[in-house]
């Protein structure tokens, strides 16, 4: 009896710890084409714009590339993407999207997240980025520090769906 209850102890506690996807195996969940909306300010002291995207993204063990479009209306259209590697648990590389320029990308993944740290060699300014996957939904969110008050603004809250 004390075997049989130490064997369900175990089962339990097994099935409660989460498995841990590898980075192959996570970044496998962000290829396709995925389409959605959200909203994007061009500047942390700007109003937020409404925008509808698409994003195709292709991923390796080690890669993952991602290119879309942004629009609002006709009045604005923007291309976006980022180039990651991955190196053991690193992912490195650079976002493409901001009126600033090219920016480098470097971070790890919890979870279902990839957290990034966003910097812009030319101007020295930094954000956040967080990338986040659940099988047929990505989220995309950019935080960026308010240039005279230095609280965080969101400057990016995209949704995609898979298509």
């Amino acid at each position: 009896m004390r075997a049989l209850s130490a064997l369900i102890v175990a089962a339990a506690m097994t099935a409660a710890v989460p498995a841990h996807a590898s980075e192959a195996e996570f970044l496998e969940t962000l290829e396709g084409n995925w389409a959605g909306s959200g909203s994007i300010r061009l500047k942390p002291d700007q109003e937020p714009v409404n925008v509808n995207c698409d994003l195709s993204s292709d991923a390796s063990a080690e890669r993952l590339s991602m290119d879309g479009n942004c629009n609002a209306m006709i009045v604005m259209s923007r291309a976006i993407g980022a180039d990651l590697s991955v190196d053991g648990e690193t992912y490195s590389g650079t976002y493409t999207g901001s009126p600033r320029g090219p920016a480098s990308l470097s971070g790890n993944r919890s979870g279902d997240t990839v957290n990034l740290a966003v910097a812009w060699p030319e101007t020295g300014r930094e954000a956040s980025m967080q990338l986040s996957s659940s099988g047929n939904a990505l989220q995309i969110v950019t935080t960026e520090a308010h240039p005279e008050t230095g609280e965080p603004v969101i400057t990016a809250q995209l949704s995609f769906e898979r298509q």
